[in-house]
């Protein structure tokens, strides 16, 4: 793991005005990816339950836009 850590250091260092748009199309295709995947489980049979469960939404009220 410390390999590839130091690997990405030495890109961000080579590559300073590049790096960040990179940086930033990986963490937006993680969180589209994270809600790609509630969207698939709430369509299973108990999927509400179950993404509230997993996320230990207390407020299920305030979140129902989100669970749609």
């Amino acid at each position: 793991m410390s390999e590839e850590i130091d690997r990405w250091i030495r890109y961000m260092q080579e590559h300073p005005r590049t790096w960040k748009k990179i940086h930033t199309a990986f963490i937006n295709a993680q969180f589209l990816k994270q809600q790609a995947f509630v969207r698939r489980l709430i369509q299973e049979p108990n999927g509400k339950e179950r993404v509230i469960a997993a996320y230990g939404i207390k407020n299920v009220k305030g979140s129902e836009k989100l669970l749609m």
